[in-house]
């Protein structure tokens, strides 16, 4: 499902009249879609929560082969980026 169609049914749902023999299955239908709404929003948040970190790894692992192209060597590196010389080497494949 997607967001779009949880927000329709909710709109629906709230359009309807309701009686009171329908308003459990009414409410449970509602907390449903509303529990389908944040799960879509929350996963959509973490995969971009993850991209950014990938992102950022990347960008640093491109910094360190960059640096080390221009013959700075790995104690330098690491010093700079705040890291170890074996964290280095790992980035570099060394």
């Amino acid at each position: 499902m997607t967001e779009q169609d949880i927000l329709e049914a909710l709109e629906e749902w709230q359009n309807l009249s309701v009686d009171p023999e329908n308003r459990y299955a009414y409410e449970m239908r509602l907390k449903w879609l509303l529990d389908q709404l944040s799960n879509i929003r929350g996963s959509r948040e973490e995969g971009r929560q993850e991209g950014l970190k990938e992102g950022r790894e990347e960008g640093k692992n491109e910094t360190i082969r960059k640096m080390v192209e221009k013959g700075m060597s790995i104690t330098d590196v690491a010093h700079i980026l705040d890291m170890t010389e074996e964290e280095v080497r790992e980035r570099l494949g060394d």
